[in-house]
């Protein structure tokens, strides 16, 4: 059993009492060998009582999962999205996992200042394997053939070194999918590779080159729309502002501008890409996908933004259920086969 052990007291994580929940029946506060738990909180916003008063809900998290839970009792101020909190905690089928916070909180800020947690923040920061994924990104940019492509690439992710720092650490979202250090690296680098599969299949008819580096660059206004240093994974003002893809603009345009004759063409199927790939007006989008490029990048950039909801959810579900939750990007709940979550894997 996975524990936390900060100066000689024990607590449990959320993973565990997942698997506690989906196998056995668990009732009661702390009922884990009546050790409280620990957990990360994010999407912290206050909700109504229908007695009066307010509760919170909340997304809680460790390195393996996360869950949707309600804060019926605190101390203190009311705790904050990218807290660390020590919390007695019950689990009931209709309502789910339910907090008391009765032993404190502490930023994760302040949690970096402190050997003793250290250990901790390992267990409870989700996050993705940066240097292999790195390493991915970099085969996928040199297998770009056209000079100017590949030299904008490397401008961009390898070229700034403030860049490339947020690049490599940000989430892909506050919600829905890879919300972990490195989900917007994780998804960009799959993103492409799953453009580098399917070119084959439009031979003659697609630029492989400009479909590679379309879906690397597709996102990187994200770096800027994002709190991740303080674990919160909430939109900044710049994100609020402007969105993602304007702010994708303007990096694109300023790294082009670093580079002598860079084709007028190219430009503008690159920024057509990045305004486009959501889809819709409605979805974010001012223009729906025009080239065969874009509207394969948003495709892809959908689906795989979906799977890694799906195998979230699947992650998150306990075991004694067959139906997940419901989840908004997939506008629905999704169906869990037993034997795929029996064989859920232990990252």
């Amino acid at each position: 059993m996975k524990m936390v052990d900060i100066k000689g007291k024990k607590y449990v994580v959320l993973s565990e009492i997942v698997d506690a929940v989906s196998t056995e029946s668990v009732e009661g506060k702390n009922f884990i060998n009546n050790l409280p738990g620990i957990f990360l909180l994010t999407n912290v916003s206050k909700r109504n009582k229908k007695n009066g008063g307010i509760y919170l809900s909340c997304l809680v998290r460790d390195k393996k999962i996360s869950m949707d839970s309600r804060i019926w009792d605190w101390k203190g101020d009311i705790p904050e999205s990218g807290q660390i909190v020590v919390a007695d905690y019950s689990y009931d089928q209709n309502f789910g996992l339910a907090l008391n916070l009765v032993r404190g909180k502490i930023s994760v800020s302040e949690a970096l200042k402190r050997e003793d947690l250290i250990d901790v923040l390992d267990v409870l920061i989700p996050k993705v394997d940066v240097e292999n994924l790195k390493k991915e990104l970099e085969r996928l940019v040199d297998t770009i053939s056209n000079d100017k492509l590949k030299k904008l690439l490397r401008i961009l992710f390898f070229g700034d070194e403030e860049f490339s720092k947020l690049f490599f650490k940000s989430p892909a979202a506050s919600t829905n999918h890879h919300v972990r250090i490195g989900g917007l690296l994780e998804h960009s680098v799959r993103l492409a590779k799953m453009c580098e599969a399917i070119a084959e299949f439009f031979e003659g008819f697609v630029d492989k080159d400009l479909l590679i580096s379309g879906s690397l660059i597709h996102d990187i206004g994200k770096v800027y729309s994002y709190n991740f240093e303080d674990l919160s994974f909430e939109m900044t003002n710049e994100g609020l502002l402007e969105d993602h893809i304007v702010i994708g603009i303007k990096l694109l345009t300023k790294a082009i501008q670093k580079i002598d004759e860079f084709p007028k063409e190219f430009e503008e199927l690159l920024t057509h890409i990045v305004v486009s790939h959501h889809g819709l007006k409605e979805w974010g989008s001012p223009v729906p996908p025009k080239t065969l490029e874009a509207i394969i990048i948003h495709n892809l950039d959908r689906l795989e933004a979906q799977a890694d909801a799906y195998i979230e959810t699947l992650k998150n579900t306990p075991n004694d259920r067959s139906w997940s939750s419901y989840i908004p990007m997939l506008g629905s709940s999704v169906f869990i086969s037993r034997k795929l979550n029996d064989e859920k894997i232990d990252e």
